[in-house]
């Protein structure tokens, strides 16, 4: 599995898991709506898993849902997760982290046009602790 997809499905499991430490989540119980949703959440792992293409599409439309019907639980998102994502999501994100997000794929695509293998959690962490790289 390539290292971006590897990185969105990581991102997508740990939101999961940490979505169920939250209300409605955390409820034995849940609405129709919140059941529908889940399950849209496991077919979209499953896309990923197969690598699937298309699961950018369901990606968006999930994350987008997320933002919109649990408001309270969008500082759970990992924010480049949304980069990762794209199309509407972006929207979701402010001018400073989308010039992050523009430097770390320029970095990542020189890593890649030098053959050298890399973490992009760990890319992306150097990439924040640098104060010059944020404008």
């Amino acid at each position: 599995m390539e290292s971006r997809t590897k990185y969105i499905l990581d991102a997508f499991a740990d939101l999961r898991g940490r979505m169920a430490e939250h209300t409605p989540f955390d409820q034995t119980d849940l609405a129709e709506e919140d059941t529908d949703f889940l399950e849209k959440w496991d077919n979209l792992t499953q896309l990923i898993q197969e690598n699937n293409h298309s699961y950018t599409f369901e990606a968006q439309d999930i994350l987008s849902r997320f933002i919109r019907c649990y408001a309270n639980l969008v500082p759970l998102i990992k924010r480049e997760l949304l980069w990762f994502v794209g199309g509407e999501c972006l929207h979701f994100l402010g001018d400073e982290e989308i010039a992050l997000y523009q430097q770390l794929e320029e970095h990542l695509y020189e890593l890649d046009s030098q053959n050298q293998s890399y973490d992009i959690a760990t890319e992306i962490q150097t990439l924040r602790e640098t104060p010059a790289n944020i404008h």
